[in-house]
């Protein structure tokens, strides 16, 4: 396909990819990476290198500045976070250049089809942490947001996604944050810059498309903003259900074509 089109498509296909993250809370990759694969005819490893220059600017700053004034960061955890990630994604995704393109597939397609089972579940089932009870010590939470970074770093470095949907979670658990802050604390981890460490080696294998990758950017922007606004209004568990039930198919496609 031709420059131009691509570029329309990613930026008409950030915007969807905002939208959904702000409306049912996954990860844009999840829409990103399997529309790229099908419609753009990318290899597994060109469709993860792409979305990963997408979100590794920072699309996400105005909706984490948002929760900033409201006081729903913690900026030590999402300190952590940020390092787990850099520490942990970069290697990974060089690993990553090592396997084959089928093989990188189908564990795609696979963690697709985890990821819809999660937010089956969870569209159903608020976590809520103790927040009654003090936050740990500042190194604590520190290495906490480290240990929540790592695994998240990896599985960004595996898959091309991984973000929220496995940030938020952790923390209400492990950091004992409530919900609002914990998103707002994932929102400050994925805008600061250390997601670009991931790039790199899908750029030195040449599997970046930074055009399109640029568009994409500009339409998540855009459409997170826009999910911001609308998400209280239309954004409920059926939603999510459904949505889940749509990346669970993709799973399966994924998996056995």
């Amino acid at each position: 396909m031709d420059l131009l089109p691509s570029i329309a498509i990613g930026t008409a296909l950030g915007m969807l990819s905002g939208l959904l993250s702000g409306l049912v809370g996954v990860g844009g990759g999840v829409v990103i990476i399997p529309v790229l694969v099908f419609l753009l005819g990318y290899s597994q490893h060109l469709a993860q290198g792409t979305a990963l220059l997408a979100f590794s600017l920072p699309v996400f700053g105005l909706a984490a500045w948002n929760y900033y004034k409201y006081k729903r960061v913690n900026w030590i955890i999402a300190l952590g976070v940020s390092a787990g990630i850099a520490l942990a994604s970069f290697f990974v995704a060089e690993w990553v250049q090592t396997l084959k393109n089928e093989v990188l597939t189908k564990i795609f397609g696979a963690f697709l089809i985890l990821i819809a089972v999660w937010q089956f579940w969870r569209a159903g089932h608020k976590l809520s942490g103790p927040t009654s009870q003090k936050l740990p010590s500042r190194t604590s939470q520190f290495l906490i947001g480290l240990g929540v970074g790592l695994l998240t770093g990896a599985l960004k470095g595996l898959t091309g996604l991984g973000g929220g949907v496995i940030i938020v979670p952790f923390l209400i658990l492990l950091a004992k944050l409530d919900q609002h802050t914990a998103q707002g604390t994932s929102l400050l981890s994925m805008t600061l810059p250390v997601s670009l460490i991931t790039v790199i080696p899908y750029w030195q294998h040449e599997n970046v498309e930074v055009p399109v990758g640029l568009s994409l950017a500009v339409g998540i922007a855009i459409g997170s903003t826009l999910s911001a606004r609308f998400a209280q209004k239309i954004a409920g568990p059926n939603l999510a259900r459904i949505f889940s039930v749509v990346v669970g198919i993709m799973g399966v496609v994924i998996l056995v074509r």
